[in-house]
């Protein structure tokens, strides 16, 4: 679980460097980035109002495929958001506009897991997890609305509820999240 945490962090870590690396003022939103952006809401463990910038892609590797849009802020780095489509046996594509569910479901490109990872104070050393992803008895998810979907923007809102578990995937606390984006295709 250790080894999958430090992951993440150096994942999230490159992916805001080659954020901030690749600016361009192309095509740029009205606050002078082509960046999205979001804001959210979490209460439960902790209460917050995040905002950020957002943005969407999809990869493909090794025989499966991901789509996902993906919400970070910065100075300090508080939260990273993930909404995700992954199939190991199934074309994933860009969703069209609509109501998805957010939950999990294995090789799925109709059900988002989401992945919410609380940094308190920027501190990466104690960043504390949340998902959407199975935990026995009880279930966690809610529901993504995608208002657009285009070769450059997505955008819509989401409300869910997410579980932190421990080592041996016992649930250990929950938030419930809300919000709005409005996501910009991620620059390669």
């Amino acid at each position: 679980m250790n080894f999958f945490k430090v992951s993440m962090l150096s994942i999230l870590s490159i992916l805001l460097l080659s954020f901030i690396a690749c600016s361009s003022d192309d095509d740029a939103s009205p606050s002078g980035s082509n960046f999205g952006d979001f804001q959210l809401d979490v209460s439960g463990d902790f209460n917050a109002q995040k905002s950020g910038f957002a943005d969407f892609d999809g990869l493909e590797a090794f025989g499966s495929q991901t789509w996902e849009i993906s919400m970070n802020d910065n100075n300090p780095s508080t939260v990273s958001l993930q909404f995700m489509l992954f199939s190991a046996i199934g074309e994933v594509n860009q969703p069209s506009p609509g109501t998805y569910e957010i939950g999990f479901e294995s090789n799925s490109d109709s059900v988002f897991t989401a992945i919410y990872t609380h940094i308190p104070d920027g501190n990466f050393s104690e960043t504390v997890e949340y998902s959407t992803l199975p935990t026995g008895d009880q279930v966690y998810g809610g529901t993504l609305v995608i208002e657009t979907s285009n070769a450059n923007v997505v955008s819509g809102s989401f409300d869910f509820t997410a579980a932190k578990v421990d080592d041996d995937f016992n649930v250990v606390g929950e938030i419930s999240v809300s919000g709005e984006f409005n996501a910009r295709k991620r620059m390669n």
